[in-house]
């Protein structure tokens, strides 16, 4: 097997244990009352993979190709914008019901924790995704210009 190939499929399960060591806490205090797992999910997946791609792009099996890095130049703009509307979601839901509505069945210093650990996680996890997002293009055009001018990624 190609060794760019194997990289990459250690990331995938890297990120998918990870993105289950997150979610875990609250999977089993809330079970399916959590509204927001698919939203959590794809801010994880996004900023750990986007920020790989940022930052170790050598190793990765588009390093040396102009399409899949032209694609992700302009899906960067459709992905933040599902973003920005998701973490409004999350807002609006925690200024309208609160979230505390999902933890009643809990202890009260039970919901002071996981709802400060479930508001901080989303936050933290929006943000790097958001980030790296907006700074995944500015990388990608620069592989671009190294890889047609110089001969390098």
């Amino acid at each position: 097997m190609n060794s760019k190939l194997i990289i990459e499929l250690v990331w995938i399960v890297f990120t998918v244990i990870f993105c289950i060591l997150i979610l875990l806490p609250i999977y089993g205090s809330l079970g399916r009352d959590y509204p927001f797992y698919l939203e959590n999910i794809i801010f994880i997946i996004a900023s750990v993979t986007f920020i790989r791609y940022i930052f170790l792009l050598k190793y990765h099996w588009i390093a040396n190709t102009t399409k899949p890095k032209i694609a992700l130049i302009f899906l960067s703009i459709p992905i933040i914008m599902y973003m920005v509307d998701n973490i409004y979601d999350f807002q609006a839901f925690l200024d309208e019901q609160g979230l505390y509505t999902i933890l009643d069945k809990l202890s009260v210093e039970k919901q002071r924790s996981l709802g400060s650990y479930i508001k901080t996680q989303m936050i933290f996890f929006w943000t790097a995704a958001v980030i790296s997002s907006v700074l995944l293009p500015i990388r990608m055009i620069i592989s671009l210009w190294r890889q047609r001018n110089r001969g390098t990624v």
